[in-house]
């Protein structure tokens, strides 16, 4: 089993490394969906939920966390890499649905369900889990370690968007309870923001062969991350919509942590728990360089 890299290389710049590995996923989201047949209309409203401007901060997370362990750059990092961005792909289809937020907007453009129908709209959310699981179980040729892998890092996913993760804290957050503590707020997008960002460690980590002890760190970092991730979306909900590309004001009527704080503090909570997020990589050292310069650029996020 290899062990984390050393240190940081030479000449290396953040920006082109994560261009370098969105190119990846982009091209490997264009071959979707795997199955062939006539094209319908649900493959349609896919095609386009995928064709965005998203950041893709998930997959590249993935792959950032493989890189720890020099694997970033393996087929079953892409693969698994991919299958999160379509999982979380198929979440946002279903989340903007009139049954859920009832949004208009999502990455400056319709929402699938307006342009396509809510049948089309959850047909294609359905068929992108299906990708997300066809990718993982990919052809490995017999390789039992690979075999192995692939189907931890299926079981992780699917947990992250099970009645346990991004499910349940959908769940509950469509409850119409007028008022949350911090505390139930936090435990709700700990399931609905933060389990597919702590999929996205666990995965990386499984690829990578990391420790039980280096998991527990990646663990406790992607659980800070999510939580700051979702602080900043009710930050930018305030913002306008030419600026985010998503309807304004959605979460007015629901109780998010600018309504419990204030702007001001949640900022200062936002950069507080990306600084608690960095300190959790402290013990990989210099190995984990991938991984702190994504999070630096998810730290300034403008939408």
């Amino acid at each position: 089993m290899k062990g984390p890299a050393d240190k940081h290389p030479t000449n290396w710049d953040v920006r082109e490394y994560l261009s370098e590995g969105k190119e990846r996923v982009e091209s490997r989201l264009g071959s979707l969906p795997l199955q062939g047949g006539k094209p319908t209309r649900a493959r349609d409203a896919m095609r386009y939920a995928l064709e965005t401007r998203g950041k893709r901060f998930r997959p590249l997370l993935t792959i950032a966390v493989a890189d720890i362990y020099r694997k970033g750059s393996s087929d079953l990092t892409l693969d698994c890499a991919v299958a999160v961005e379509c999982v979380h792909t198929a979440s946002l289809i279903f989340d903007d649905l009139p049954c859920m937020d009832d949004a208009a907007l999502r990455r400056g453009r319709k929402t699938t369900h307006t342009l396509f129908g809510e049948d089309q709209a959850i047909l294609a959310g359905m068929s992108l889990l299906a990708d997300a699981n066809q990718l993982i179980a990919a052809d490995f040729r017999g390789r039992k370690t690979e075999a192995r892998k692939r189907l931890e890092c299926l079981s992780v996913l699917n947990a992250s968007y099970s009645v346990e993760g991004l499910s349940g804290g959908q769940s509950d957050d469509l409850l119409d309870k007028p008022e949350l503590t911090f505390e139930e707020l936090e435990y709700i997008h700990a399931k609905k923001t933060g389990s597919l960002f702590v999929a996205c460690a666990e995965i990386g980590a499984i690829i990578g062969e990391a420790s039980p002890r280096e998991r527990l760190w990646l663990k406790d970092y992607a659980k800070n991350l999510g939580l700051a991730f979702q602080i900043q979306d009710d930050l930018l909900d305030l913002k306008s919509s030419d600026v985010t590309g998503k309807d304004q004001f959605k979460d007015r009527q629901k109780t998010t942590f600018v309504s419990i704080f204030g702007a001001a503090q949640c900022a200062r909570l936002y950069n507080d728990l990306i600084q608690v997020a960095l300190d959790n990589l402290e013990p990989l050292g210099g190995a984990a360089f991938h991984v702190r310069a994504l999070t630096e650029v998810i730290r300034e996020r403008q939408f």
